[in-house]
């Protein structure tokens, strides 16, 4: 009889234990192939149209296209960089005034939806997955 009881008291820690280890976040980590491609934000203010392309290539780098039209008429500004991605964070690097900067966002991909979460902003902006063909014309 104590052998049986031993066994049970080991099979019961044993289904505890394995129910504590597996009972976490199942959320997947997003992965950096889900980020591959074309993402465009637009919005539209009292002043402005403001239409944003980010591109995440294979090869580790992005390009960052910023169309704003107004009154005065329509800018471009084009920024080029490269990334990593660590975990649910994609660490960017850019060149600017010679030197090289580097930032940290925080991103989730669900469907043909892009959600980035910068350190300093409360919100998420959502950008929609594009055809690459969208933000070819501007590089």
């Amino acid at each position: 009889m104590k052998k049986f009881s031993y066994f049970l008291s080991v099979m019961l820690l044993t289904l505890v234990s394995f129910g504590v280890t597996s009972c976490g976040d199942d959320k997947d980590e997003p992965k950096s192939n889900d980020l591959v491609g074309t993402w465009q934000f637009k919005a539209v203010t009292e002043d402005a149209a403001i239409e944003n392309l980010v591109q995440f290539t294979k090869d580790g780098k992005w390009n960052s296209v910023e169309i704003v039209t107004d009154e005065i008429g329509v800018s471009v500004e084009v920024e080029k960089g490269t990334y990593t991605v660590s975990g649910n964070k994609i660490n960017v690097s850019y060149t600017e005034d010679g030197k090289t900067v580097t930032e940290s966002v925080t991103f989730e991909v669900k469907s043909n939806k892009l959600m980035l979460t910068y350190e300093d902003m409360p919100v998420a902006i959502t950008f929609e997955r594009v055809k690459d063909s969208v933000i070819q014309p501007y590089l």
